[in-house]
């Protein structure tokens, strides 16, 4: 087949959340079709031109065109401020206005008139609006969260009053916007059947496929199976995005306080970009390490004895816990963060909620090799026979070809 993906970021390089769940996608599908990617760049992924140009070479090893855009409202943060505050009065949601180029709009409709591609997949809900030119075509729209339930959630948490105005207007315009496109996709993909559920909910019978998301065996695997020989915790994710942040900043303000004054000697890694000045600052009196962005993770996660993920907000599945099990590392973990994931507590991970279960658990842990071994063993197994990327491939793979069949019956 030909197609033609539309994407809000452009997916390299391929570490983290995102990044890896769509640079993967891309690849295992171009192993068997001709793909031409047409993608805006996030000013705050990609901000030099060089890095944007390595991006784009690497991507045409596996594409047979790229396109870049850039997102207008990238250009200052006044223009950001503007685009905003007038997306509020708009009836469509903040994801559309966030994403929309007039330049890219203009090349869309140049390609539709133009080309014939066999599908078309829209890599968020915000880039639908570019797939309207295309309704001759099957559209298959991915859903890496189901936005408008993560905005509840959001508004559910957010203590600022104008916040959580803003992202109240936002829950009716993005379900709105869910109600009126996913109907006219031939396939909606999400990562989860809980999120499957949720999307249902919202925009009822649909035709939906689960592509969960998937880690890199190869490169993601266990490098010292002795539980005795690593030491302290580690967590990894990007903390501009507002869970991660909100997950570091109730670990260091709540449980690392606990922590310290039981062992001073403990360590913790937290690893991503943008970290908090909450952060940093404790960083300069304690023995919490925080890198900011790594290219390379595994060092990090190898060494450590526990990886802690206390995420409390959010949506989709956490790639980094699955790239922590192939790695062989012992889990704690939210029951929400690994929503999605069908891991079973006490066998793959073990469950915290708050401050004082988190640090139970790590104590437990800690004086436990024989417990941590076991969910090491078991937590690469699990990923292995459900997780692979080339498992994840045959899943879309399976859903792109439905979505053509029931497209021809329409």
């Amino acid at each position: 087949m030909k197609i033609l993906w539309l994407s809000h970021i452009i997916p390299y390089p391929p570490k983290g959340g995102l990044l890896q769940r769509s640079y993967n996608l891309l690849n295992q599908i171009s192993k068997q079709h001709e793909v031409h990617l047409v993608s805006l760049n996030q000013k705050k992924v990609l901000s030099k031109p060089a890095a944007i140009n390595e991006a784009v070479y690497a991507l045409k090893k596996i594409c047979k065109q790229v396109d870049v855009f850039p997102i207008e409202s990238d250009k200052s943060k006044w223009h950001w401020a503007t685009m905003t505050l007038v997306s509020y009065f708009t009836k469509l949601p903040y994801d559309v206005n966030w994403l929309y180029n007039n330049k890219l709009d203009l090349f869309v409709k140049n390609i539709a008139k133009y080309d014939k591609y066999d599908l078309v997949h829209v890599d968020t809900i915000g880039m639908f609006q570019y797939a309207i030119s295309f309704s001759q075509m099957p559209l298959v729209l991915n859903h890496h969260n189901i936005e408008s339930n993560m905005m509840l959630r959001r508004v559910e948490i957010e203590k600022s009053f104008f916040k959580k105005i803003y992202f109240k207007n936002e829950i009716d315009k993005l379900r709105n916007y869910e109600r009126m496109v996913c109907p006219n996709s031939a396939m909606n993909l999400v990562v989860s059947d809980l999120d499957a559920l949720r999307l249902e909910e919202i925009v009822g019978d649909v035709s939906i496929s689960v592509i969960p998301n998937g880690v890199d065996l190869e490169y993601f695997k266990v490098e010292n199976n002795n539980c005795k020989d690593n030491k302290g915790l580690v967590f990894a994710g990007g903390m501009n995005y507002y869970p991660n942040r909100e997950a570091v900043l109730f670990f260091i303000s709540e449980i690392w306080p606990v922590l310290q004054k039981d062992n001073l000697i403990r360590s913790v890694t937290i690893i991503g970009q943008n970290p908090p000045k909450e952060l940093i600052d404790i960083t300069r009196h304690s023995s919490i390490s925080a890198p900011g962005f790594v290219d390379d993770v595994r060092p990090y996660i190898a060494s450590a004895k526990i990886y802690i993920c206390p995420i409390k907000n959010g949506g989709g599945t956490r790639l980094k816990i699955l790239d922590a099990l192939a790695m062989g590392k012992p889990l704690i973990a939210t029951g929400f963060a690994v929503e999605g994931l069908d891991l079973k507590e006490g066998e793959h991970y073990i469950r915290a909620e708050n401050a004082s279960e988190f640090v139970a658990q790590i104590k437990r842990l800690e004086n436990d090799n024989d417990l941590c071994q076991k969910l090491a063993l078991s937590g690469r197994k699990f990923v292995e026979n459900r997780y692979s990327w080339e498992i994840i491939g045959a899943k879309i793979e399976e859903a792109y070809r439905e979505a053509v069949k029931s497209y021809r019956y329409i």
